[in-house]
Parts: C-alpha cells; structure tokens; sequence
C-alpha cells in the first residue's frame, strides 16, 4: 500500500498492510525511520486525524501520513525558570519557554494545548491559558515554540484556516498563489502565507485588499479594483438555500459584467441584472439555455474561492 508524507511530493510503499490506521502505524513508521507513535494517518483537507480503530480500505489513497517528533526541544535562549502556565509547578525539571505574552509552557504542553484548541475544540485561534491573559498567539510563534515538524505545520495551518471558515471568522483570506486560507493578525494588511513561505524557501506575504504579493512600503494601484477586492474579502459566508450548500461568500462578481451581486434568498441559480448572464453562485459556473451546468437547484457543488477583482 501505498503513503505520501504531508511535506512531500513522492509517494512511498510499505508491507505489510493490516485492516486498521493503528496497526499500519508500524510499517509505516519504519519506512519513515521514526517511533510508531510519530506517526499519523489525516486528511489534510478535512482537517481529520484518523482514530486508530479506522479501516485503511476505507480511506483515500495514498494513505496522508502526517510524521511528528518523539521529542521537542527547547533553545538555549528561551528557556525560562517561570512555573508552566498548564501544571504551576516550578520545581518540575521540564524545559519551559516564554510565549510572546510572558507566560511560560513546555513545548509538548504548547503542542498538546494547540492540538486541543484546533482538533476537539475546533477553534480557530490558539490562546493563553493564563487567568486573565488569554493572549492569542501567532501560529508562526506555536509552531516555532513547539518544535514542530514540517508535516504538522502544513496539517495544524490548514486545520486553523478550516476552523476559520466554519467559525465565519472575517480576518482570512486566500492566498492568491496557492489557495490556502490564510489569517491575518492584528488588522495588519501583510498577510502570510506559510505554505508558500516554505515551498519558496522564504517569507510570502501578499496584501490583504488587492491580493498582489506584499512589497516594502507596498501601496495598491488600483484603487476602485482595491474597493472591490475589499468587499468580496470582508463578504460574510452563508449557506444557500435548497441544497444547503455552506460557506459560500454571500458576494460574488458576474462571470460576465464583472458587476457585485449579493445573494440574499432561493436557490443557487443567479440572474445578473446587469446583462442577464445566469450562473451558479456557488461553484460560478455559466448556465447554458437558462440550465444548471454543475448540478441540480437543490443539490451540492463545489464552492469556488473568494474572486480577484484583479483579473
């Protein structure tokens, strides 16, 4: 059977294959030259890590294999004497870090706590656990601060941005080069996208109202593009009527006029009033004789991403 790890492009084969994701594990993990308990089987997409009781068979392949680290480690330079923010106990022995709000954590405690905050609570911020702090931490800083594998920042940044989506958090937006679901922090207009910033072996950054790739002292051109791009970022998702499609950006563009249309009711059949192009609202594509092209009124497609006014 076949597996690809998360921050691979390569597909890679063990044996032998059992019935259940927990005793797959093993194979896997000697392939992957790491502790059984390194290993993850996920869907990166779906934002799921496989329970160990799950039958393989049952799932896409390859099989998404998410490699993880038996131990995390602390630099010399951030490690602090202050009691962990989770136990309060300063004479345990267990290396501490210093978290940008001035509290203390182990790194397996960050990485429990994170885990925690993104897969069984579904959050999409990742805060202090401080009484009366409650800081939301960049996930750049957990993902540094936790030791964190390439593997699980691509797993853990993609289940923050779903859990963004779902929770109609307005602060994301997609990043013009790969598609991910990237947040911004703190208003700011310089938005990072950290699977770009790896795959290019550096910072990616691109702007929060045009979607152009972020420059030093970075100003958008086009402003009345700049005013559109805003609206279609900041339209709240909304779920259609009829086939209960979710998070569908409640503003598109026409397909053919380019003019704002703001879906209010019904089904996902739109009528331009501008030049009378009908399309779907939700995956954009152009009827043909005044028929669906993607599938019924009443059933599901795909959603298409937030427009470029751009283009």
């Amino acid at each position: 059977m076949e597996f690809q790890k998360l921050s691979s492009d390569c597909t890679q084969s063990f044996q032998p294959v059992y019935t259940t994701v927990g005793e797959n594990k093993g194979p896997i993990s000697l392939v992957c030259g790491v502790p059984r308990n390194c290993i993850e089987i996920v869907d990166r997409d779906e934002g799921i890590i496989y329970d160990d009781s799950r039958d393989v068979q049952s799932l896409p392949h390859p099989l998404q294999v998410m490699v993880g680290k038996a131990e995390r480690s602390v630099p010399d330079y951030l490690i602090t004497s202050d009691p962990d923010m989770i136990l309060q106990d300063p004479s345990d022995e267990e290396p501490r870090l210093k978290m940008s709000c001035g509290h203390a954590i182990t790194p397996d405690n960050l990485f429990g706590h994170m885990r925690h905050s993104l897969i069984d609570v579904a959050k999409d911020k990742i805060a202090c656990l401080t009484s009366g702090c409650e800081q939301v931490w960049d996930f750049g800083e957990v993902s540094r601060k936790a030791d964190m594998t390439e593997d699980e920042e691509i797993f853990y940044n993609c289940k923050i941005s779903r859990n963004a989506i779902f929770s109609n958090n307005r602060d994301t937006s997609e990043c013009p080069e790969c598609g991910q679901i990237c947040q911004r922090q703190n208003n700011t207009n310089a938005v990072r996208c950290t699977l770009c910033s790896k795959r290019k072996n550096g910072v990616f950054d691109f702007c929060w109202d045009c979607k152009s790739p972020w420059k030093y002292n970075h100003k958008c051109v086009e402003k009345d593009l700049e005013a559109i791009q805003k609206i279609l970022n900041e339209a709240p998702l909304k779920t259609l009527d009829c086939s209960e499609i979710g998070g569908v950006p409640s503003k598109r563009l026409c397909p053919g006029c380019r003019t704002i249309i703001e879906h209010d009711s019904m089904c996902k059949q739109m009528t331009c009033l501008n030049c009378k192009l009908e399309f779907c609202f939700s995956c954009l594509t152009v009827c043909k004789n005044s028929t669906l092209q993607c599938s019924s009124y009443n059933m599901q497609c795909n959603v298409a991403p937030v427009q470029n006014a751009f283009d």
